[in-house]
């Protein structure tokens, strides 16, 4: 069932020159029930136009806000980390000019009121997978993170990961990965990302894998296309996420 959760900042890092990371707490989210997917992502709800947060919920059985208060602009991030302990959410936020979330990140306060919605994911390796492989560029950075830290040491990882300067590399992901490559220059192109390029450039290990994918859609796109039509992986062994496109916002 869906389900809104009002949250507000607890504390905030610059983790990198590129990403902040930002723990939310407060409000309600103790309610927040993780869907246990490694890539968890919700749906984080941003002040309108009144400075309000119009959380959505369910309006004469259909989920929307109310007729008459102003819409709330909503945006998927991944849920970098969830303490049920503590009810501290954690979201990275890659920051750059322009944009709903990054500009309210790249200005946020302690204190400052946020909602959270609509949890899901779909990381899903087969249980017979003998390696993983994630493909990423920095928009999946906190969903590498958190996989990486929740799968099983005996569960090969592999990762090649596009930064923008290598100063956005996190270190924690190498030591976890049994390999992990990272590639610069996220943001330098026209087309911004290689991530396509990145994937013509891996070999597959032996035996039966996994590979998942996230980042702009059309570069997600080029990547699993080649691994399905070109090496003739598996279709079914793919997960492919297009987290943001270029030009377009994602609501």
């Amino acid at each position: 069932m869906n389900a809104s959760f009002a949250a507000e900042v607890v504390s905030i890092e610059r983790l990198s020159p590129s990403v902040v990371r930002i723990e939310l707490g407060g409000g309600d989210i103790a309610q927040f029930t993780s869907t246990g997917f490694a890539d968890e992502w919700v749906r984080l709800v941003f002040p309108n136009a009144c400075g309000d947060i119009a959380l959505p919920g369910q309006v004469d059985g259909k989920w929307g806000t109310p007729e008459g208060v102003p819409k709330s602009p909503m945006r998927p991030y991944t849920v970098r980390r969830w303490d049920a302990d503590r009810a501290r959410m954690t979201v990275d936020f890659v920051v750059h000019d322009g944009g709903v979330a990054a500009s309210w990140a790249a200005g946020a306060d302690v204190g400052d009121r946020i909602g959270i919605a609509n949890p899901d994911g779909r990381f899903r390796p087969p249980v017979d997978a003998e390696w993983i492989l994630l493909l990423a560029d920095i928009t999946g950075l906190p969903a590498v993170g958190r996989i990486v830290e929740e799968t099983p040491p005996t569960l090969r990882t592999f990762a090649h990961l596009e930064v923008a300067v290598a100063g956005d590399e996190q270190p924690h992901i190498t030591a976890a990965a049994a390999v992990a490559r990272w590639h610069t220059g996220f943001g330098a192109t026209p087309e911004i990302t290689r991530l396509a390029e990145i994937a013509r450039s891996i070999d597959l290990p032996k035996g039966q894998g996994y590979i998942w994918i996230a980042g702009e859609a059309q570069a997600v796109t080029g990547a699993r296309e080649h691994f399905r039509d070109r090496i003739g992986f598996d279709k079914d062994r793919i997960t492919a996420i297009g987290y943001w496109f270029l030009g377009k916002p994602r609501g």
